[in-house]
């Protein structure tokens, strides 16, 4: 079950979030805040709040500034008109990043990441989704804020402070770690298997003992991560 909560400044946009989550199922949103402050202490108050739709910009306290005094437990999902704003929300580990306006379809597939994360802790979501033309990520890279279907995605490849983003043959060099792009793919059928490479499953083709091969290319598994990569293909693909 999640419970959540709604904060924004804008009235209408608490309106919005209100009527969405109204005929969602195993879903409850307890109150709705224009002023962040108060938001706060309620989660404080309330152990049983696990999901915040959270504005950005708001005239008492920045969400980002706010999203950093949230119980890491809280999954938060950012709701902002502004896609820079997503490069501080992926360092920040939130569930989702909710571009206004933004659909009833786009606000029930992010209950549903949220649902997946919820349940399935930090490795092995429950609930799958499927990356849709709906899903996207937003990055910074080559000094413009660029646009990424996560269906498009094969893998993301880690270098210290930057990952190389590949979609296709187009790669993404961005200034960010792999840890911030993993829970956000993590429910897409995307996993980690080394300390430098996640993978999605969609785009993967073969898996060798040491290495996988998506299109021509070999990504190497790690020893550290073979097994629970083998553990997560058996409880949610069938084997032959």
């Amino acid at each position: 079950m999640i419970h959540a909560i709604a904060i924004d400044d804008e009235e209408n946009a608490l309106g919005i979030i209100h009527n969405y989550s109204s005929s969602i199922s195993e879903f409850k949103l307890h109150h709705v805040f224009s002023d962040p402050l108060k938001g706060l202490e309620f989660i404080e108050y309330n152990e049983q709040i696990n999901c915040v739709f959270l504005d950005i910009q708001m005239n008492r306290l920045n969400g980002l500034d706010l999203a950093k005094k949230i119980n890491k437990r809280i999954k938060i999902v950012f709701t902002t008109a502004y896609p820079d704003f997503a490069l501080q929300g992926y360092e920040l580990d939130v569930a989702d990043y909710l571009l206004k306006p933004f659909s009833p379809d786009r606000f029930n597939r992010s209950i549903h990441k949220v649902r997946a994360l919820l349940l399935g802790g930090d490795k092995h979501p429950i609930v799958k989704l499927k990356p849709d033309m709906q899903d996207v990520i937003f990055v910074r890279t080559d000094y413009k804020t660029q646009k990424i279907r996560i269906m498009d995605i094969s893998f993301i490849e880690g270098s210290g402070n930057y990952v190389t983003i590949h979609v296709g043959k187009l790669k993404y060099l961005v200034l960010q770690n792999l840890k911030s792009f993993e829970e956000q793919l993590m429910p897409y059928d995307f996993i980690r298997i080394h300390k430098s490479y996640i993978i999605s499953l969609t785009h993967l083709d073969s898996i060798e003992k040491s290495s996988v091969k998506i299109g021509e290319i070999d990504i190497p598994l790690s020893e550290s991560y073979k097994e629970a990569f083998h553990l997560f293909l058996e409880s949610n693909y069938k084997q032959f």
